[in-house]
């Protein structure tokens, strides 16, 4: 929810003598800055909460990917990242949502403390099948309409056994569970089953391994997770716990890394219905203290707006509070036309 003013005669003046066209472009993107984060969660705002929920999808580089230039890393990076992104559109045209690139140094491995870039995604649009877990519950998973036609998957999982050491038990175990899964949808399903085709958390680890193309296993079985987000809160939890925080190391605000977030095939994007409305500014400004009020209960800190304000919340809370506007709003309008009416009539009368 957001309320806007029109800008004074002043501003508009400033605006007008003090600020040309060339001040006025975007420079070079460096860092993850606050006007970055701002207006990614606008636009995730956006989406209609009444669209299918998304997954979540974390990619990782293998350290043969490491280059110490971080603004060439950067663009190595990000064009693995959209040769990812055109593979997905071809297999799936529906898929669409959200990318954002985060920085870390490394805590183990051949480059430990050096600086590596990492992928979140946010995709909606994909199919959903039912699926039952081995302990009998059920749930629901996203595919893509691609078959393991030439077992491709099935390789590298064969060479993920015979050559990754597992930390633990549990590892291996959750491992062969997800390698026999899909030996079973490839082998025993019919073809006109949805079963059949990949699950994403499958495709896109194939994938993501053969556009890195470092032919490191390891990178194929650690490189990609996959998460089914069950809530529309958990979407916000999840971008606000990784996909909206700032970088860990401060010095990459002077750095030239490009953009640092991004929409794609944003045409099939969920986007909810926009309502404008226009409101006197008495109406404003009681609704923007309305929506003060709101924040400051829900943070616990005192809240200043002297101008527009925006909102992350559900809007129809306040449809009584913009309602009552409005009304009050006619009823001054009703009386304004009652008084020129009067004014007519008196004039006609004399």
């Amino acid at each position: 929810m957001r309320v806007s003013f029109k800008r004074s005669p002043g501003m508009e003046w400033n605006q007008e003598q003090f600020v040309s066209n060339d001040e006025r472009k975007r420079g070079v993107c460096k860092g993850f800055t606050f006007g970055s984060r701002r207006r990614m969660l606008d636009r995730l705002n956006q989406v209609s909460v009444g669209a299918d929920l998304p997954d979540f999808d974390t990619m990782t580089l293998p350290d043969e990917c490491f280059n110490d230039s971080v603004t060439e890393f950067a663009k190595v990076a990000k064009g693995y990242m959209a040769n990812f992104l055109k593979r997905l559109r071809r297999a799936c045209p529906s898929a669409c949502g959200f990318w954002r690139i985060e920085w870390k140094a490394r805590k183990s491995g051949k480059y430990e403390g050096k600086l590596f870039p990492h992928f979140h995604l946010l995709v909606w649009g994909l199919p959903q099948r039912e699926i039952k877990h081995y302990d009998g519950t059920e749930d629901l998973e996203s595919f893509v309409p691609v078959r393991d036609c030439q077992l491709s998957f099935a390789g590298l999982c064969g060479t993920v056994l015979r050559q990754h050491v597992f930390k633990n038990e549990r590892g291996a175990q959750k491992f062969l569970a997800r390698v026999s899964r899909h030996e079973i949808n490839c082998d025993m399903r019919a073809p006109s089953d949805v079963h059949s085709w990949m699950s994403f958390f499958d495709w896109a680890s194939l994938n993501w391994y053969h556009v890195v193309g470092s032919g490191n296993v390891d990178h194929f079985k650690a490189g990609c997770r996959v998460e089914k987000i069950r809530t529309w809160g958990g979407v916000l939890s999840y971008c606000a716990k990784y996909m909206s925080k700032a970088d860990s190391e401060s010095f990459l605000q002077d750095v030239p890394t490009g953009r640092n977030w991004g929409i794609f095939n944003r045409e099939c994007m969920p986007w909810a219905k926009i309502i404008e409305l226009p409101l006197g500014d008495e109406e404003g400004v009681r609704l923007r203290r309305i929506m003060r009020r709101y924040l400051e209960n829900e943070t616990g800190r005192k809240i200043q707006r002297h101008f527009g304000m925006t909102l992350y919340c559900d809007p129809s809370q306040f449809v009584r509070s913009l309602a009552l506007s409005l009304q009050l709003t006619l009823q001054v309008l009703q009386l304004q036309h009652m008084h020129v009416l009067t004014q007519i009539n008196s004039t006609c009368m004399q």
